[in-house]
């Protein structure tokens, strides 16, 4: 197996976190992975380059440079993983299993609403979708966007639940991907025409 056909991983949770602590970002490291999703997905991969770049403002010491190298790499790993979609490798970066299970979905719900945002700032909305499938999976994102994570229950039927949402949501962001990356070649094969 060569290495660019062996599966890359992102980092865990926690050490993205401590890894972008320098930047104090105004969200959480889940919503900041789905909007470098959103980017991803929507084709937009220069410009989610400068949204990071963004994010580091004028900051510049050697903290600041790792914390950039640790989103650029979760960036480009999120962006293999979405090119090899008939894979399935594509991963959501959400706490680990052993957190508690109100902040594994916070966190999910967080990484919905940077995905549906991101997306929204790149123009794409749900009537811009041609599958009926690809609007159901954008419109059940934004919903997951808003789910109550503080009502939830401490049962095994919620980690159930929240296990079937997020994956969902994972197989939902590759079919949205699909979608709008055959939309954006196709968009370009018809202007070299």
């Amino acid at each position: 197996m060569s290495l660019e056909n062996k599966p890359l991983h992102l980092p865990s949770y926690q050490t993205f976190v401590d890894s972008t602590l320098v930047l104090n970002l105004p969200f959480s490291v889940s919503e900041l992975h789905g909007m470098m999703c959103s980017y991803l997905c929507a084709g937009a991969a220069t410009e989610g380059e400068n949204y990071l770049r963004a994010l580091m403002g004028n900051l510049n010491s050697e903290s600041v440079r790792k914390a950039a190298l640790a989103m650029f790499q979760v960036y480009a790993i999120s962006q293999q993983q979405m090119n090899n979609g008939l894979n399935f490798e594509f991963q959501m970066l959400l706490p680990e299993d052993h957190t508690p299970l109100r902040d594994r979905a916070q966190a999910f719900s967080e990484w919905c609403e940077g995905f549906t945002q991101g997306l929204r700032i790149n123009g794409i909305h749900v009537n811009h979708l041609q599958e009926e499938d690809a609007q159901d999976a954008m419109r059940h994102l934004a919903e997951f966007a808003e789910l109550d994570y503080e009502s939830l229950d401490i049962s095994e039927e919620d980690e159930m639940a929240l296990l079937e949402v997020s994956e969902y949501a994972r197989i939902a962001v590759l079919s949205l991907h699909g979608e709008l990356t055959l939309k954006t070649s196709d968009h370009h094969s018809h202007r070299t025409h």
